[in-house]
């Protein structure tokens, strides 16, 4: 009778250690040490979005698999998504371009308030098209019949960007138009629905581009012919992060029905320096292997999402990966001596400028205090000092 006792209290003791393993998500091979975490905060963009929709797609997959229950915090704009990672109210901001320009403190990130910033990545996905969208009904048909049209801008610079590419790949600037400043991206779309603009980016792989297919008037957008070289050099001279992308996934598209359009990496998963390497490790660890997961509730997962794309994206993106990320990729054997190298000079980059930063801001009060400058105009002194340093 002892012994079955003791047979029992055993079996219990074995069944508790799996549940708290299964509640846990997983036990990591050779990473017992770190905890899988049970809760996290991520940001994205807003609701309707193509990439909260993809992120939505994620966090569900982490918690079916591992337990993991993940807020997602949706803004339309640049500053309240990154605004949780900086105080650390959230782990990680899935970001666009705005990634480089916290970086190099451009943009939104020009201000006193900000800066250039020490942000890392950890995974990168690729961008499903920066398309301008119009109306299947405009009277626009091409990239020339933008002149005098109504187009969306933002208060984030990235999203605003998109549509100046646009605009300069047809040689126009925003004086060529008319510029209309629109509260966020999902009310650009709706603006464009009701025909109160007449462009603006839509992502075709977002909500709100196949509920406007289904309208009546449907949903186009402005190719940029790849073989229109004048067009392609100026779009590389505004922001070189940008380049040619055939896009045949989303809203009114198919493998036989493509467009010529921009891209970049996007969604990037961002953070900063701070955030404890354990806790990056592990959230690299679970975008690489949670990909089969989630890459089978919707196909552009599974297009964009691949870590084997992550990888080349990273190596020609101009951001440092965080040391929990390269972490990982130094147990899976994917970390090499060119990327060493890459890292190594994006973290000198980053240092340099924040001397800048550090440097310019102690001119800046200076000249402020002798009342010979206005601290209004400092973000102009940032770009003057910025631009005489090289940078």
């Amino acid at each position: 009778m002892k012994k079955k006792n003791t047979f029992i209290r055993f079996a219990c003791v074995i069944g508790f250690v799996v549940l708290l393993v299964a509640a846990g998500g997983m036990a990591f091979a050779g990473e017992k040490d770190v905890p899988i975490p049970k809760m996290m905060t991520w940001t994205s963009y807003d609701v309707g979005s193509s990439g909260y929709m993809m992120v939505g797609h994620v966090t569900t997959t982490l918690f079916e698999k591992y337990g993991i229950k993940i807020r997602v915090i949706p803004a339309g704009t640049d500053i309240p998504r990154v605004f949780p990672i900086r105080l650390k109210d959230a782990e990680v901001a899935f970001h666009g371009l705005g990634s480089y320009f916290m970086q190099e403190g451009l943009e939104d990130y020009r201000s006193m308030e900000w800066g250039p910033q020490p942000v890392r990545a950890l995974y990168f996905a690729q961008h499903p098209g920066l398309a301008l969208g119009i109306r299947g009904d405009s009277k626009i048909k091409t990239f020339r019949d933008l002149k005098g049209k109504r187009i969306a801008s933002f208060p984030s610079g990235a999203l605003t960007l998109i549509s100046a590419q646009h605009l300069a790949f047809a040689g126009l600037t925003w004086d060529d138009v008319v510029r209309v400043e629109c509260p966020g991206y999902s009310a650009a779309i709706r603006m464009v629905m009701e025909g109160k603009i007449d462009a603006t980016h839509i992502n075709p792989t977002a909500s709100l581009a196949y509920e406007m297919e289904a309208m009546p008037y449907g949903i186009r957008y402005i190719e940029l012919p790849r073989d229109y070289k004048e067009g392609w050099q100026r779009v590389k001279k505004l922001n070189p992060a940008y380049g040619y992308f055939k896009a045949n996934i989303g809203a009114g598209l198919s493998a036989e029905k493509t467009i010529d359009t921009v891209s970049y990496p996007y969604p990037i998963a961002l953070t900063y320096d701070f955030l404890p390497e354990d806790r990056a490790y592990i959230i690299t660890k679970l975008l690489y292997e949670a990909y089969p997961d989630y890459a089978a509730k919707h196909k552009s997962l599974k297009a964009y999402w691949d870590p084997e794309l992550n990888l080349r994206l990273l190596d020609d993106y101009p951001l440092p990966l965080h040391k929990g990320a390269v972490r990982y990729l130094k147990e899976i054997g994917e970390w090499t001596p060119e990327r060493e190298a890459k890292n190594k000079k994006s973290l000198q980059h980053q240092a340099a400028l924040k001397k800048l930063w550090d440097a310019t801001m102690e001119e800046a009060l200076a000249l402020a205090a002798q009342k010979k400058m206005k601290m209004r105009n400092f973000s102009e002194f940032w770009l003057k000092k910025r631009a005489e340093a090289g940078f």
